[in-house]
């Protein structure tokens, strides 16, 4: 029996811990990852906490909002809803509102209220809001749910964890299609997401120049390519030579839009020893794997492109920044190196390590380097090839491990 809500307990402890406190909470996250209904959730703990009288929730996306996305909707809003009692103001999709910063920032400005806000755009935290309020917010980046959220919420019947697994691989973590059993139901669904994602906040940052065929094009490249460094020239000379309007300019535009709008997320290259950048190619994985079987199909054919996206989004779940790895010695390649405060971790992705060809590769290039940090190899395989310090880890067990 699937359940109908889906909780995120680890995003809303965060928010738990910055109650009573004068932070503002910013939810940032792709379209459809659940950011509203995080909110809604936090929003049923305050009043259970504080009382009803203590909160205002206010979602921008909303049917009295249509027609008037200003901020002077939005300040009419504020005033006719809060009271001698508000506390608590949850702003849902504000940065729907023109000159959302404004507002945020006078009754911040008052000390009566704590501020709890989310957004689909990348950039909302880089312009007036960052300016004004340097060092008072925080930003809760969410994703798309995580395996073990999956496993929690989806497992039924006698389905073991390896089903569930490739169910996941092919249809992703987009709360709204675990809801659903059907597969093209979910395709349907997965699909509408981009679409939105596309016309919303893809397309108005490029302007008058956004093209669908460019933009479907420019996507099931980077899905061919996941894994692979992708250069900015190479990808405009293969967009202009298939009859498409491309140069490096407008393809900035579209690669930052896709950033901005959490679509895509880049790993850079950098060198093993001191880290500096490498080359001017990164590697791109899609916010959710089901993206990739919109353009890719079957499971099989992309299983290795899954497979190192999981990983990929995972680490970032857990507050990891992720860069490839060259060696400075034979410039062998390390699929992730993911590094947080003092925290470091190399780590190869592979589907099987059962070729002897395949082990000397992915062991080799960790085995280059010469520093103490953790090192990983992760496969599909159940038997441990773990050898020399190094790690290996069937992939399931990494994703849901503590």
């Amino acid at each position: 029996m699937i359940r109908t809500i889906i909780e995120r307990p680890i995003y809303l402890q965060k928010l738990k811990d910055y109650t009573n406190t004068d932070i503002i909470r910013v939810i940032t996250g792709v379209r459809r990852c659940g950011k509203s209904s995080l909110l809604v959730m936090y929003k049923a703990w305050l009043e259970e906490e504080f009382g009803k009288d203590s909160v205002l929730y206010v979602n921008f996306d909303g049917p009295e909002f249509i027609f008037k996305k200003t901020l002077e909707a939005m300040v009419e809003k504020l005033k006719n809803g809060t009271n001698s009692s508000t506390k608590f103001l949850l702003l849902d999709e504000v940065q729907l509102i023109d000159s959302w910063e404004e507002a945020i920032n006078a009754y911040y400005s008052t000390g009566k209220y704590e501020i709890i806000i989310t957004g689909s755009n990348a950039k909302m935290l880089s312009g007036e809001l960052a300016t004004l309020l340097t060092g008072r917010y925080t930003e809760i980046e969410m994703l798309p749910l995580s395996f073990s959220e999956y496993l929690t919420f989806r497992k039924e019947g006698n389905r073991n964890i390896d089903e569930l697994f490739d169910d996941y691989l092919l249809f992703g973590g987009f709360p709204i299609t675990a809801l659903i059993q059907n597969a093209d139901q979910r395709m349907n669904i997965l699909q509408s997401i981009l679409d939105s994602i596309l016309f919303n906040d893809v397309r108005p940052k490029i302007g008058a120049d956004a093209n669908n065929e460019t933009l479907t094009k420019i996507i099931a490249f980077l899905n061919d390519a996941i894994g692979y460094p992708v250069s900015m020239n190479n990808l405009a000379h293969r967009i202009k030579s298939s009859g498409n309007k491309m140069y490096y300019e407008l393809l900035t535009k579209y690669m930052t839009s896709f950033k901005d709008s959490f679509l895509y997320y880049n790993a850079e290259f950098h060198t093993v020893k001191g880290g500096a950048r490498f080359g001017q190619t990164d590697k791109y994985y899609p916010v959710d794997t089901g993206f990739i079987a919109l353009t890719k199909g079957t499971l099989s054919e992309n299983y290795g492109s899954l497979l190192e996206t999981i990983v990929f989004l995972e680490l970032k779940r857990r507050g990891f920044n992720i860069s490839v790895g060259k060696n400075d010695t034979d410039s062998s390649e390390i699929d992730f190196i993911a590094a947080k405060g003092n925290e470091r971790k190399y780590i190869q992705v592979t589907a099987t390590l059962m070729e002897d060809s395949t082990r000397k590769r992915e062991f080799h290039a960790l085995e280059a380097i010469k520093d103490n940090y953790p090192k990983f190899v992760l496969s599909m395989d159940k038997h441990d090839f773990s050898y020399n310090g190094i790690k290996h880890m069937f992939i399931p067990s990494f994703i849901t491990s503590e």
